[in-house]
């Protein structure tokens, strides 16, 4: 007798999996979830958790006026509207609901982070109490976990899928990275992340310079979605777009996390010189970053920028490990990182200077100056993930060039073209977890519906 077909197949236990098995086993769907590695972590846990929500009840205690309607305006203004209209639309309608099922459903503890980063014209991208994507997704996990609807497998790989002759899907499974096992599904869910882990499709797609930068995100990220969905005929779209970092420490392992020059931070190169406005969004810094010499830079502030950003966990992380140090000088400042002392100080000094100015080197107000102590550190580029993917529908449901859906076939977050444009600096912060939330959202709801 053949094994009925599973109703729902979730390959992937990142933000987009968690959230769509949670969403249909919730809604009586039973869901096999399947993880390629968790000790590798997935994109979300590598990331700072910022979560956008607009119009959410957390805004609206903090006197923030948003609407989703808001909200796309700036991913279309970020991503010079470089997207699929209608997923960015719908993105950021169900952005206040996934920020609400977070904190309800989940028991979350959310707030909004007190920055406002570059590129959101209010504050609205809501985290845990240590602000890191490794807290939010631990809390995530242990919920999903414990569904009794939901059958979570790790170290099992979905390597393939095929459409059978009966319209299920036929998947084949890699159990602990040796044999195959296959299995029948009515619907499945690739969440199997981007394509950041593997250097040939970099290469392929983006180009030498993605393919050679320091890499960040999970090493699950291998692009195993995007191949078995251009096998079965899927539409692609926005290849080239990735999300950078410009705030590494590479030596450490760690990173100061994209707060710093929303609170006023300055980035200098090896000759002790400003080379581009800091205030654009971190990824969009880290092309700037990159094409100095040696690909690094040093970033100062001061106390108050410091006391500020030590309740981000990516910088609160770094300074614990001894990343940041402190000066009473610029001249020390300078001998430390090897920097010319006259040339930083002059810097500084003309920044202080002309913080009051209309523009400076394209820096838009609020501005501030700095003082001693002066605090810094070594800072490098890198690639956090990748946003190019798969082509869906306002259903998630993976479709040919022709539009056509794929049957049974749904993509979401980073194995799904995204909402960031082409290259890094159309990437607006927090895009990459709010395409992944409510993508797999929508996904599951629309298995939901189609099961019932």
């Amino acid at each position: 007798m053949t094994e009925p077909a599973s109703p729902f197949v979730v390959a992937g236990a990142g933000a987009a999996g968690l959230l769509a098995a949670l969403t249909a086993a919730q809604a009586g769907v039973d869901v096999l979830l399947l993880e390629k590695d968790m000790r590798r972590g997935c994109n979300a846990e590598f990331s700072g958790g910022l979560v956008q929500g607009a119009g959410t009840r957390f805004q609206e205690a903090a006197g923030i006026d948003d609407s989703p309607a808001t909200l796309l305006a700036d991913i279309l203004r970020q991503n010079r509207g470089r997207c699929d209209p209608a997923v960015a639309e719908l993105v950021a309608d169900r952005s206040r609901d996934v920020v609400h099922t977070l904190a309800d459903t989940v028991g979350l503890d959310l707030h909004i982070d007190a920055v406002a980063y570059a590129g959101h014209s209010v504050r609205r991208l809501h985290c845990t109490p240590a602000e890191t994507g490794k807290e939010l997704i631990a809390g995530l996990r242990a919920y999903v976990r414990a569904l009794d609807r939901v059958d979570f497998v790790d170290a099992a790989e979905v390597v393939d899928v095929n459409v059978a002759d009966d319209g299920t899907l036929d998947v084949a499974v890699r159990r602990g990275g040796t044999g195959l096992d296959r299995l029948r599904a009515r619907h499945v869910l690739l969440a199997t992340a981007g394509f950041g882990a593997n250097r040939a499709l970099l290469r392929r797609y983006i180009g030498d310079a993605a393919a050679d930068s320091h890499f960040i995100g999970s090493e699950n990220s291998t692009g195993t979605g995007l191949e078995i969905g251009l096998r079965l005929g899927a539409g692609t779209a926005y290849l080239t777009a990735y999300e950078g970092h410009s705030h590494l420490n590479p030596k450490y392992g760690t990173r100061l996390g994209g707060a710093l020059p929303a609170l006023g931070s300055i980035i200098v190169g090896t000759d002790g010189r400003r080379f581009a406005r800091e205030d654009v969004s971190n990824s969009g810094f880290a092309a700037s970053l990159a094409a100095q010499p040696g690909g690094r830079g040093v970033e100062i502030f001061d106390e108050p920028i410091h006391r500020r950003a030590l309740a981000n966990g990516a910088y609160a992380e770094a300074f614990s490990a001894g990343v940041v140090a402190t000066f009473t000088t610029l001249d020390a400042l300078a001998d430390t990182f090897g920097l010319p002392a006259a040339a930083l100080t002059d810097e500084v000094e003309r920044y202080n200077a002309a913080v009051d100015a209309p523009c400076w080197l394209g820096r838009a107000a609020p501005r501030r100056r700095l003082h001693p102590p002066y605090y810094a550190s070594a800072v490098s580029s890198g690639l956090v993930h990748t946003q190019g993917g798969l082509t869906i529908d306002t259903a998630a449901r993976v479709v040919r060039p022709g539009g056509d859906p794929i049957p049974g076939l749904f993509a979401a977050g980073g194995a799904a073209a995204g909402i960031s444009g082409d290259g890094p600096d159309t990437y607006l912060p927090g895009n990459g977890l709010a395409h992944a939330f409510a993508t797999g959202l929508v996904a599951a709801e629309t298995v939901t519906a189609a099961l019932a």
